[in-house]
């Protein structure tokens, strides 16, 4: 079965064209700059099932005469076109009920049907307690297998649902006959209970805006894993539009469109997560990450893999991150989440004096020869014979505690070497003992070309 949709003129989109063959029964995701379309996008299929979303949405402004947007399925067609009277899009074709039904849209707040939803919840009390009462609620463990998947926790055990004039209710049971209700949930338990149902439902094309707005980042991360096991049990597809790193470093090759313009055209190209990580967030598709203190020991790592880790095989970068407990607590979350790359690929490097504390015993934390630049470079500044000297007046306001610092900064802001010369003479402190630093932690790094690297090459 396939389903297009052709938007032309519906701001900010001048023309766009998606074709998808739903029995792929697959997770896909749309990522693009914020303006580039993408709600537009999903206002536009939601109005193949709803065909007053413009006008329900506050969106008639994105309209104008010529706006239109044409739809196939099944072998059927149908093209809405403006309707002045309206304001909004109208058809003279209506789709039929079995094609809407096929088709379900899930908009951000307060738009987001779950929103609705949300507000008839408070009917299923009688309903709750009965059930508890007579024994009847059910155990959905299907959703409850989810969540524990989703979040890595086992506490949705006691998750029950009971049917209502309204559609169904999920609640956890207490003790002493109390309940908690699903619209007293997390925003993110919600989300994820109601997505749940939709999987369920019988539609062939589900699309959810912004779907990790309400997720943590682990969440996010495990989310995709998930929707590819789901899709193929519920013979559904999942389009979805996403902001975050934590989701799409998880997505194939295959799973991830970039909604771009080039002349006038709006356009669903396939990317690969390098390229869309470097366009929308800055980042260059790194192979390794290497976490450092403060820009001082970023200097001196660029001075180590050019003196002697060439050729350098992996594109690494060097993320100046702060002091040592926020280099190690942020090594930690990427071994957990793995936002920045997969644990293997990011270390952290430490100035010398965090050698004997806890923070240098953490798994892929190495610790420079040197106790600091600043130190290392002091103990040559103070050679009778080291030149140049700093202006007496500067000298004479050295402080006493924390000198080394106020000596290194003093050279720089009055540029009285180069910061590569600075670097240098701290290094030539401990020459040999850097020389066998780099061989023996960024040299492994860097210059290896291992399976795990050819694989990700011939994958890309």
């Amino acid at each position: 079965m396939q389903f297009g949709v052709e938007i032309n003129n519906v701001r900010p989109i001048a023309r766009l064209v998606l074709r998808l063959d739903l029995s792929r029964n697959a997770p896909l995701c749309i990522v693009g700059r914020n303006g580039a379309g993408k709600t537009t996008l999903a206002k536009a299929i939601m109005t193949f099932a709803l065909a007053d979303t413009f006008q329900r949405t506050n969106s008639a402004g994105a309209l104008r005469e010529d706006s239109a947007v044409r739809y196939s399925l099944d072998g059927e067609t149908f093209e809405f076109t403006y309707d002045g009277a309206l304001g909004s899009l109208s058809t003279r074709s209506p789709v039929p009920q079995r094609l809407r039904e096929l088709i379900s849209v899930e908009l951000p707040i307060p738009h987001g049907q779950r929103f609705g939803y949300f507000s008839t919840l408070s009917e299923a009390n009688d309903d709750i307690v009965k059930a508890m009462v007579l024994g009847t609620d059910a155990r959905p463990d299907g959703l409850i297998e989810f969540l524990s998947k989703i979040y890595g926790e086992p506490r949705f055990e006691n998750l029950r649902e009971v049917n209502f004039s309204r559609g169904t209710c999920t609640f956890y049971r207490l003790d002493d006959d109390r309940y908690v209700r699903e619209d007293s949930f997390s925003s993110g338990e919600y989300f994820l209970v109601n997505l749940y149902r939709r999987l369920k439902s019988g539609s062939r094309l589900i699309f959810i805006d912004e779907i990790d707005i309400s997720l943590d980042a682990a969440a996010q991360a495990r989310l995709v894993g998930e929707l590819r096991q789901l899709c193929a049990r519920f013979e559904v597809n999942v389009l979805f539009t996403s902001h975050s790193l934590a989701l799409m470093q998880t997505l194939r090759s295959a799973e991830l469109l970039y909604l771009e313009t080039a002349a006038e055209q709006s356009m669903l190209v396939e990317r690969s997560f390098a390229y869309v990580k470097s366009l929308m967030f800055g980042f260059h598709g790194w192979d390794r990450y290497i976490l450092v203190e403060d820009e001082a020991a970023e200097l001196v790592i660029e001075h180590l893999v050019r003196k002697h880790c060439q050729p350098c095989f992996s594109r690494f970068f060097i993320l100046v991150v702060g002091g040592a407990g926020q280099v190690i607590s942020l090594l930690q979350r990427n071994r957990e989440h793995g936002f920045l790359a997969s644990a293997d690929a990011v270390i952290a490097v430490l100035d010398g004096d965090q050698a004997n504390t806890g923070h240098a015993a953490e798994p892929d934390t190495h610790c420079m020869p040197i106790w600091s630049v600043e130190s290392a470079f002091e103990s040559v500044y103070d050679r009778p014979d080291f030149q140049p000297r700093l202006p007496a007046n500067v000298e004479a306001a050295l402080p006493v505690v924390g000198r080394h610092k106020a000596i290194y900064k003093a050279f720089r802001r009055l540029k009285l070497l180069p910061d590569s010369d600075l670097v240098e003479l701290a290094c030539a402190t401990e020459t040999e003992a850097m020389r066998a630093f780099a061989k023996r932690v960024l040299k492994p790094l860097l210059c290896a070309r291992d399976e795990a690297n050819l694989e990700v090459i011939e994958q890309s």
